[in-house]
């Protein structure tokens, strides 16, 4: 799993690697979670290590889903929208 962070205040600004890792638990980072070069793409990726990907992908569309359920109490009369296909893939 290759994933790429972006600037929150700029969405067409890549973060680096430093910044992405601030975004990983420290638990995480540097082991289970490592920042490459991807193979086809520019610039730094993290990367999830293969035997790690399960666990972590369930962790994050958790993660998604409970957000989109945080968001839809926040706003009355919404529903909870879950991650798309494409979030996770």
């Amino acid at each position: 799993v290759w994933m790429m962070g972006y600037d929150a205040g700029d969405s067409s600004k890549p973060l680096t690697g430093e910044e992405m890792m601030q975004d990983v638990m420290s638990d995480y980072a540097n082991r289970t979670v490592t920042i490459e070069s991807h193979p086809h793409v520019p610039g730094p990726h993290a990367s999830v290590h293969p035997c790690q990907h399960g666990a972590v992908m369930k962790t994050i569309v958790g993660n998604l889903i409970r957000a989109a359920e945080e968001k839809a109490a926040e706003t009355e009369g919404t529903e909870a929208k879950p991650p798309s296909v494409e979030m996770y893939l």
